[in-house]
């Protein structure tokens, strides 16, 4: 009788340590594409891609093909409305141009700009006695301000800027 508990509550132990794990791996994934992204005056799809490939590089050893990711530029402006100027995906939904946000108070920061990367992991149970279906992690945005972007658009605001897309507040 005490055979069938303990390994019921092996198996929960190793289930929840996995869901801890990738847990954390989906947090560090976001922080790294927002802070990539950051850190560039402007990108080309193709670089964004590759800031996708470095990310899912995070993931290992666990199934990078399971991740939903999302990067966005997101402008506010002078009443505080924030939108998104441009946005690219993986797996996941790109946010229209133009279309609006919301931000935390704290990132709300009239005439300004911040990268805002999003990522989820779609993790199934190894065994599924103890946890079952599919369980979805992360999905919390992280939000950085640019650090080497570049000033533009009507409110000339500093941006990391796509090279296929106008500046923004222009929509």
């Amino acid at each position: 009788m005490t055979l069938p508990v303990m390994l019921i509550a092996y198996i929960g132990m190793v289930e929840v340590a996995q869901l801890v794990m990738i847990n954390r791996k989906v947090a560090q994934l976001t922080f790294a594409l927002s802070d990539l992204t950051a850190r560039v005056q402007s990108v080309a799809p193709a670089d964004v891609e590759s800031i996708f490939d470095a990310g899912q590089s995070i993931l290992m050893p666990y199934d990078p093909s399971k991740a939903s990711m999302t990067i966005s530029n997101v402008v506010i402006d002078s009443a505080g409305v924030a939108r998104v100027c441009w946005s690219n995906q993986r797996n996941s939904t790109v946010l229209a141009r133009g279309s609006t946000v919301t931000v935390p108070d704290s990132v709300r920061i009239a005439n300004s700009s911040v990268i805002m990367a999003r990522a989820t992991y779609r993790y199934t149970p190894a065994v599924g006695y103890v946890l079952t279906g599919e369980l979805t992690l992360g999905g919390t945005p992280i939000y950085t301000r640019p650090r080497n972007g570049l000033a533009g658009g009507t409110l000339n605001i500093e941006q990391v800027k796509r090279t296929d897309a106008n500046f923004c507040p222009t929509f």
